[in-house]
């Protein structure tokens, strides 16, 4: 291993904080806030014994402040530890931005006192809100710092990235609404931030879980000397690929769970592949990854010895398919919107293939030496096609290779595609 010593532009510019210095301070700062917290409940000493049940009823709205106080530093605390966690290093300015948000952080104690003393009132209203606005900003000028400054993980898909500010954003918006809200109801104020609550948790709860969890699978070959895929994917990114190391027929990681059936028939084996059903509100989804962020990605591989059709029914999301190495006798691809990049067989003889698709970016590529009779029905689509490898039969309809009687290895492919593009290389 050879060390390369910086030069001394490059170690100028690269003044990096120790994470474990910066969690270590922030950790300590939300462990004191939650314990001052819980200082403004007591009993005033004027309170007889006798006198002890109501006195402790007058402590019901600092007890009702104190939980909604927890609760916001407690959830305060888990999303700053899963930022820090994602962060690898920190420069000067991400010092100051945690440092910053630990300012809000730590003036926590004192609005949620005020707001203890008069829970009806809008002044301690608006400066708890104001508070709880200002943690969740800073937090996100924070994330948006390391973010666009190459200070997260590397390996951190950027859906995640964007998630954790919807998150942020939100929260920061349902209480600056809560402002003009005290004007007409407090009471609605504070169902609105308890529902906000509740919401922000469980969503957020599940959809890190259902983020997290991937599913390994590998469907063993056996005696089987032909094959049925069929797959039913409904978001994400997929990928498929040759299998050259191991006597599976399909082995990769499924994200969001796999639900599949396998048929043996002989020598033949028919499987189909599914997402596992839906598990709980909002669970396919990344935490507040409004839009197209789920995360689905499917990444396998097939048996590259056998002869096999493939069938893909597919919703929505991206695709690279590489066929090129697999005896691949029949594709069938079905998609209402979606990119793909299609890498046809380029040993497996004849090949029928059939893309129909409502909305779709497609590049498909023939490998050289494969010939092709190419078929397309569309309405609105744009077709770009190699005419110098698939000369023109029908304008914009027919391409045909001119050896394609006499070819080893041969595609029939037909496409109806109603709007997008359509590239054959």
């Amino acid at each position: 291993m050879i060390d390369i010593e910086p030069s001394p532009e490059t170690a100028s510019q690269e003044l990096f904080v120790e994470m474990g210095r910066l969690n270590g301070l922030s950790d300590g700062v939300f462990a004191i806030v939650l314990t001052l917290l819980v200082l403004d409940i007591r009993v005033p000493e004027s309170v007889l014994v006798d006198d002890l049940s109501t006195g402790l009823s007058v402590l019901a709205p600092k007890v009702l402040v104190y939980l909604i106080s927890f609760v916001v530093i407690g959830g305060a605390w888990g999303a700053h530890q899963r930022m820090l966690g994602q962060i690898k290093r920190g420069d000067g300015m991400l010092v100051w931005f945690n440092l910053f948000s630990l300012l809000f952080v730590s003036l926590v104690p004192a609005s949620a006192a005020l707001l203890g003393q008069s829970p009806k009132a809008l002044f301690p209203i608006s400066v708890f809100a104001a508070d709880v606005i200002m943690i969740q900003l800073s937090a996100l000028w924070l994330w948006r710092h390391a973010s666009r400054h190459g200070l997260t993980n590397s390996a951190l898909d950027e859906r995640v990235v964007a998630a954790i500010g919807r998150r942020l954003s939100f929260s920061a918006i349902i209480f600056g609404l809560s402002i003009p809200l005290a004007l007409v109801n407090t009471t609605v104020v504070y169902l609105l931030w308890f529902g906000t609550f509740a919401l922000l948790f469980t969503t957020d709860w599940l959809s890190w879980q259902k983020a997290i969890r991937t599913q390994e699978a590998a469907i063993p070959l056996e005696d089987a000397r032909r094959a049925k895929v069929y797959l039913v994917y409904r978001g994400g990114a997929l990928n498929i690929d040759a299998n050259a190391t191991t006597p599976d027929l399909i082995k990769g990681v499924f994200g969001g769970g796999l639900d599949y059936k396998v048929n043996r028939s002989g020598d033949f084996v028919d499987v189909r592949l599914d997402m596992l059903v839906k598990q709980g509100f909002m669970s396919l989804r990344f935490p507040w990854a409004w839009g197209p962020a789920d995360i689905l990605d499917w990444n396998f591989n097939l048996a590259r010895d056998i002869p096999m059709a493939l069938e893909i029914e597919n919703s929505s999301g991206q695709a690279k398919i590489e066929l090129g190495e697999l005896q691949i006798t029949e594709l069938k691809i079905t998609t209402s919107a979606s990119s793909m990049l299609i890498g046809l067989p380029a040993n497996a003889g004849q090949t029928a293939v059939t893309i129909e698709a409502a909305t779709a970016s497609l590049v498909i590529q023939a490998p050289e030496g494969v010939a092709a009779y190419i078929r397309i029905k569309n309405a609105l689509a744009t077709a770009e096609i190699d005419v110098d490898r698939f000369p023109v039969v029908v304008d914009g309809h027919e391409y045909r290779s001119v050896n394609y009687d006499t070819a080893a290895n041969r595609i029939d492919m037909q496409l109806e595609v109603a709007f997008g593009s359509v590239k054959i290389v």
